[in-house]
């Protein structure tokens, strides 16, 4: 008996065949690049960008990168080679500088520096805290240290929305008759450029997470959520999409 085709079959069957491959070999093959290219590009990314924030600071027309300019002009004849020369001998008299310290009280030096800074009236509103976070972050105080931990901070009626943030002072404020902390924001992909939050006490919840797992789900973009959630709230694969967490957040932990 002889065999009948059917056109439109026929071209049905050819134009699945086409989709299939298309998704498999062709959309497949290039989202498997995607993915191993992504965090390679978006670190390329943030890295420029801090460069191009660095520039602006202190570039060649800045009013830094016009004195280290004609400073190591004194040396060579090329401008940019000059901006160099110039940085060069500025991190050599830095080091000679905190040589010096070395030898001598360092903490006589920081003193006097001190307080000088302090006595003028504009600069000190900005020497101040800025001198203390050095401090803080080069002495590695343990009692300043302890006290930025990870916090969840709910928001929004009936406590609709959350994130993630570090409790900045176990000190109480009280604004509006009620108990606050301060909780600094960090946001994606720079952590470091965050907001300062007043968070109402029983809305701020201690979570036990480090700062390094809570800076991985940032510089992440959130891609790294489930590996740096500790198993306790969910994370690392502690259950399937959709499941409830293992854990909760307890309230009232920050206090």
């Amino acid at each position: 008996m002889r065999r009948t085709y059917d056109p439109d079959r026929l071209a049905a069957s050819m134009f699945q065949a086409f989709v299939s491959f298309w998704r498999r070999r062709v959309v497949g093959t290039f989202l498997t690049g995607v993915v191993v290219l992504l965090p390679l590009a978006a670190t390329f990314a943030v890295m420029g960008w801090v460069g191009i924030q660095i520039r602006n600071a202190v570039g060649p027309d800045t009013l830094l990168g016009d004195f280290l300019r004609r400073v190591g002009l004194q040396f060579v004849t090329d401008p940019f080679v000059a901006i160099g020369v110039g940085w060069v001998l500025v991190l050599i008299g830095v080091w000679f500088f905190g040589l010096v310290v070395q030898w001598t009280a360092q903490a006589r030096w920081e003193a006097a520096i001190d307080n000088v800074m302090r006595r003028i009236p504009v600069i000190r509103s900005v020497y101040g805290p800025i001198a203390q976070v050095v401090s803080m972050v080069a002495r590695a105080d343990a009692g300043e240290m302890h006290s930025m931990q990870v916090v969840y901070l709910e928001f929004g009626d009936a406590e609709a929305a959350g994130m993630l943030g570090l409790l900045a002072s176990p000190r109480r404020f009280r604004f509006r008759q009620r108990d606050c902390y301060i909780v600094y924001i960090p946001t994606s992909p720079l952590p470091m450029s965050g907001g300062i939050v007043f968070v109402p006490v029983e809305h701020c919840h201690r979570v036990e997470m480090s700062v390094e797992e809570l800076m991985q789900i940032y510089f992440s973009l959130g891609v790294m959520a489930d590996h740096a959630v500790p198993p306790k709230y969910g994370g690392r694969q502690a259950g399937t999409p959709g499941e409830p967490a293992a854990g909760t957040v307890s309230r009232g932990e920050a206090s």
